[in-house]
């Protein structure tokens, strides 16, 4: 898909309730309701008419002015604005047809639209979790149609743009990352094992054995309380590719869940055939674990370690 532009963006709450949104969304069209105006008076612009109509309808006349005004925001939308809407967690957008004509069938009113969409232009999923507050606030509007301010930001984040604080903090990230990779390898190898069990533990599961004891082909035993499966974690200073497979054969797939082998320094064969055991053993590389480390706030506790 090609790169979109925008002149003006807008909100619209596809029913009372999202009554209309699934129809909506598959049959690309806008479903409005403004049952009690005709679509002549409606497609021949006649707005004192509307106007008065919904004065006549709503008590409340500022109320009436912006239900008339929402109405007149479709009907006169082009193909160069953007609409949005919310359904099933995600942010769907759409860009109305050339056709201005407003039409009805046995359910409600409606304009057509080229098509919906809940993806970026790259194809990523527009997740409500992942939308910039800023956006996904209007799904509080009470009305039915409003503009929505933040249409250049709105426009990025629809062509998967990146955002200038977003970049400079991901470069920041990665290079913070590639300083704790570097800094694994300088760990005792009693504090390496200590450090990927605060990891594995900050993630929420509880450590169920001795730490580095007892067991001759795992050094942690993990249970995720959600679930009550168990994990084995091995961890190793330095490993090559035969002890992977080593230790993937005695890994017991009857009693746990799955297998992490963890390694800071890797051979060769080793850190570029990235292997896995039919998804039940998983190798994890200093590269993933930086990450690990720097996402889960362990980075004061390892400066201390390689002070």
């Amino acid at each position: 898909m090609k790169k979109i532009t925008c002149n003006n963006a807008f909100y619209v709450k596809l029913g009372r309730n999202g009554v209309w949104e699934t129809s909506s969304l598959e049959s690309n069209i806008i479903r409005i309701g403004w049952a009690q105006q005709s679509l002549e008076d409606i497609n021949g612009s006649n707005w004192k008419k509307i106007q008065r109509e919904l004065e006549h309808e709503i008590a409340d006349k500022g109320a009436a002015t912006r239900d008339c005004r929402a109405l007149r925001m479709l009907c006169e939308s082009t193909s160069e604005d953007i609409w949005i809407t919310f359904h099933g967690s995600h942010l769907w957008w759409a860009k109305v047809t050339a056709d201005p004509a407003i039409y009805k069938d046995e359910i409600s009113k409606y304009r057509k639209v080229e098509k919906w969409h809940c993806q970026d232009i790259a194809g990523e999923s527009l997740l409500v979790t992942y939308i910039p507050g800023r956006i996904s606030k209007v799904q509080g509007f009470r009305g039915t149609i409003c503009k929505v301010k933040e249409d250049q930001e709105l426009t990025r984040l629809i062509n998967g743009e990146q955002s200038p604080e977003y970049i400079a903090i991901s470069r920041s990230k990665n290079e913070l990352c590639s300083c704790v990779e570097a800094a694994l390898r300088r760990l005792h190898w009693k504090d390496f094992e200590t450090l990927v069990d605060l990891v594995f533990r900050a993630t929420g599961w509880r450590r169920v054995s001795v730490l580095g004891e007892t067991m001759k082909f795992s050094d942690i035993e993990l249970e995720d309380p959600i679930n009550d499966e168990l994990y084995q974690v091995q961890v190793k200073s330095a490993a090559s590719f035969k002890d992977f497979q080593q230790y993937s054969q005695n890994f017991q797939t009857s009693k746990y869940r799955k297998l992490f082998f963890v390694v800071h320094t890797p051979d060769k064969k080793l850190s570029t055939t990235h292997p896995s055991i039919e998804d039940v053993v998983q190798l994890v590389l200093p590269k993933r674990l930086a990450e690990m480390v720097v996402d889960l706030g362990l980075i004061n506790w390892l400066m201390n370690k390689v002070r």
